[in-house]
């Protein structure tokens, strides 16, 4: 099993809807708390059985110490650093030592940098709740690429991606990235991921897209985890059990570190138990802990498995839910139903 902290030193510049550890403005975690974290990380890896890495969020630029941090984070033993490399923009652009920010992240190795795209610029802005977000992220693209980083480019797809798509592909030529990723919003158990569904896409609005997927480089194997609640009723009624699923163990172990040091885990948004803060808990206890835990990337991590719904209930519920919008994969489907049907999880509120 794979585990990954994520540190987070300071809130993010936008609020997009789709986002699943619970982005947006939010308290800056003290430089001095940030270093002594990341210290205590790489003494708690080294006591570990399995791979462990750390990553730095929301959108770290935003941190007046960053450059500070980012070597700090890039100079661990024990714990590799996990560079997203995902920015808004807004952060580093506004910032007049923004040209040393980019260099000290060059300098410690972290040269790929991501931007994320909604559709055009008003509906980026909508999506993202925040006007001027899609100049800013075209902006600080082109910068980032002339002072010799590399630049991708993250699609997430909605509804307005197919009346949108010819400016996507002029975005893309003017740009040139490295890499594209294509991505169907997922849907996990925080509180605002349904204010995302009404701008989610339907298939029928991917297979309009499909002369574009190609040359926007989305994989026809990726294309075949998406799942919709037509599909999802159709394996229910071909003898699906969800808990079956929920019962199967997961091979990803997600924790996080807030602006105050605790220790939760869980993604941020979606945690379900706190194991004390960085400043006071005993490492050899803590390492023993998460040690014994299993993995939360999906199911079980978040929902008692005696108290999900029946194969009946499920089926009327999902005869609530329009058949077509899509959903990243099962996971994501199943969770929406649960959504819809206010099943309780474990998840800290």
């Amino acid at each position: 099993m794979s585990i990954n902290f994520d540190l987070l030193i300071a809130g993010c510049n936008t609020r997009c809807r789709h986002c699943y550890v619970n982005g947006g403005p939010g308290p800056m975690m003290p430089a001095e708390l940030a270093l002594l974290c990341i210290e205590k990380l790489d003494t708690l890896a080294a006591l570990l059985p399995c791979e462990t890495s750390f990553t730095m969020d929301n959108e770290p630029m935003n941190h007046p110490e960053i450059e500070t941090i980012i070597r700090s984070a890039a100079s661990t033993q024990h714990i590799p650093h996990y560079h997203h490399g995902m920015t808004s923009g807004i952060a580093l652009l506004n910032r007049k030592d923004r040209d040393a920010v980019l260099q000290a992240y060059m300098e410690c190795g972290y040269r790929d940098f991501g931007i994320t795209i909604h559709g055009n610029a008003a509906h980026h802005d909508e999506i993202v709740r925040r006007e001027g977000a899609y100049q800013a992220s075209v902006d600080v693209a082109e910068y980032i690429k002339s002072r010799g980083a590399t630049v991708g480019l993250s699609l997430m797809f909605n509804r307005f991606f197919p009346e949108d798509a010819d400016g996507t592909d002029s975005l893309i030529t003017r740009l040139q990235p490295s890499w594209i990723f294509f991505a169907v919003p997922n849907f996990t158990p925080h509180v605002h991921m349904a204010e995302f569904e009404p701008y989610r896409g339907t298939l029928e609005m991917l297979n309009q897209l499909r002369p574009q997927l190609e040359r926007w480089r989305w994989p026809e194997e990726m294309r075949q985890e998406v799942c919709t609640p037509g599909m999802l009723r159709e394996r229910i009624e071909g003898g699906l059990e969800i808990a079956e699923l929920f019962r199967q163990p997961q091979d990803e172990l997600y924790l996080t570190v807030h602006p105050d040091g605790n220790l939760y885990v869980g993604n941020t948004g979606a945690e379900t138990e706190c194991l004390g803060n960085m400043r006071t808990l005993d490492i050899r206890e803590t390492a023993l802990r998460i040690s014994e835990l299993p993995g939360n990337r999906d199911y079980t991590a978040f929902y008692d498995i005696n108290r999900l719904p029946g194969r009946e209930e499920l089926l009327r519920a999902l005869e609530l839910l329009p058949r077509d919008l899509a959903y990243s994969d099962t996971a994501s489907a199943i969770y929406r139903i649960l959504a819809a049907m206010d099943v309780p999880t474990k998840i800290i509120r």
